[in-house]
């Protein structure tokens, strides 16, 4: 059992571990105070070795590990999550981030911390210190300092997340992304700025923000949709429903009179699943659904759905689903 420990904290430690890596940790370490002991004697090396590598003192604390382990047992023992694993992932990924990711700055003698809360295949919902909600989608990563709070409210954004900014005119709140950030003061919005994706979408629920490009500083007022893409710095500026693009917080799927290829390229992205039209009929940016769908539905359940209103029919080889246009037997 020391060995298999050992190799753990080593995961963890590096960025490497799995969830069944953080669970397991978790459980040792409530064991008893001995193996606490151990963990911070370990984390210290491990520290020590970092520092004498990359010339840098270490930001993280194993006491600050272990008061967020404590909490989070907490919380899972509340909420009965333990037996569910699934959830567990989400939940630990907020978790964890604190001893895998953190970068250093000196500014006046202040050593500045640096967090990054990341997901996976899991949206994580968070309340920062001032009350400000974060949902954050799928493979997305956000990342802030200790000094969140005090002067100002920056965060950094690579994905998707919907903000439910708190109020306080004193310190604006800051959304930075690769080439572009969003400046408010309270209100709901959604920003999608996956890393690889050359567009930048923000949608504007309540309130208003202001929108800052290359060469942009625009105010959004609610139910509108701000495109700006990267390589150009050009804008693109329209007025939508808002739901379909912030109902993936829910767990749902909605789309509202959006070409069928399209659709497809969603569920694909969701699911992680191959899917090909055989049809060209079908590929016509004519050719147009509307729905809501739960994440909890399979592909099959969605097809079938969707099949409904219009005439497809599909099946499945080797992993691939292959989608024709339906013909109408006389």
């Amino acid at each position: 059992m020391e060995n298999r420990i050992n190799h753990i904290i080593a995961r963890v430690l590096s960025g490497e571990s799995s969830s069944d890596d953080i669970l397991s940790l978790s459980e040792w370490l409530n064991e008893n105070e001995k193996n606490r002991d151990e963990f911070r004697r370990l984390k210290n090396y491990w520290d020590a070795d970092v520092a004498f590598k990359h010339s840098v003192a270490p930001a993280f604390s194993a006491d600050k590990l272990l008061r967020q382990i404590d909490l989070q047992d907490k919380c899972a023992r509340e909420r009965q999550l333990w037996n569910r694993f699934t959830p567990l992932i989400a939940a630990v990924t907020l978790l964890f981030i604190f001893s895998t990711a953190f970068f250093l700055y000196h500014t006046n003698n202040h050593v500045a911390e640096y967090y990054t809360l990341l997901t996976d295949e899991h949206k994580s919902n968070f309340t920062m210190e001032d009350g400000t909600v974060i949902t954050l989608n799928k493979n997305s990563h956000l990342s802030y300092s200790d000094t969140y709070g005090k002067n100002s409210r920056n965060v950094k954004l690579e994905g998707e997340a919907y903000f439910e900014v708190a109020k306080d005119s004193g310190k604006p709140f800051q959304v930075e992304m690769n080439g572009a950030s969003i400046v408010v003061l309270g209100t709901h919005f959604n920003v999608k700025a996956d890393a690889k994706a050359d567009d930048i979408t923000a949608t504007l629920v309540e309130g208003s923000i202001r929108f800052k490009g290359a060469k942009q500083n625009i105010v959004m007022t609610p139910n509108q949709q701000l495109t700006f893409s990267r390589s150009t710095n050009k804008v693109d500026i329209k007025h939508v429903d808002t739901d379909p693009f912030t109902s993936w917080k829910d767990g749902l799927l909605k789309y509202k009179s959006i070409p069928f290829i399209e659709l497809i390229e969603e569920l694909q992205a969701t699911y992680k699943v191959e899917i090909r039209i055989d049809s060209g009929e079908l590929m016509k940016p004519a050719v147009t659904v509307s729905g809501t769908f739960s994440e909890e539905q399979s592909i099959e359940q969605i097809l079938k759905v969707i099949s409904r209103s219009l005439p497809i029919r599909w099946h499945n080889s080797d992993g691939v689903y292959y989608i024709q246009y339906a013909t109408l037997k006389r």
